[in-house]
């Protein structure tokens, strides 16, 4: 019997995560400013994908680029 991978998605918008859901993603990460390194997403953004997500969403906690 083999193991199902989990599909973990990084997105830096609600619509990609939205996107990444409807594709099949088991679960999302979401953040900021790629070009940086990826920083810390706002709250508006966080509460709007928790809203509208039904998998799992897990936030990049990072308050400064790199």
């Amino acid at each position: 019997m083999s193991a199902r991978l989990t599909l973990e998605i990084a997105s830096n918008s609600v619509a990609s995560a939205l996107a990444a859901q409807a594709g099949g993603a088991d679960r999302i990460e979401l953040f900021d400013h790629l070009a940086e390194g990826g920083t810390t997403p706002s709250f508006a953004s966080i509460a709007i994908a928790r809203e509208r997500l039904q998998i799992p969403l897990f936030v990049l906690v990072r308050p400064r680029p790199g």
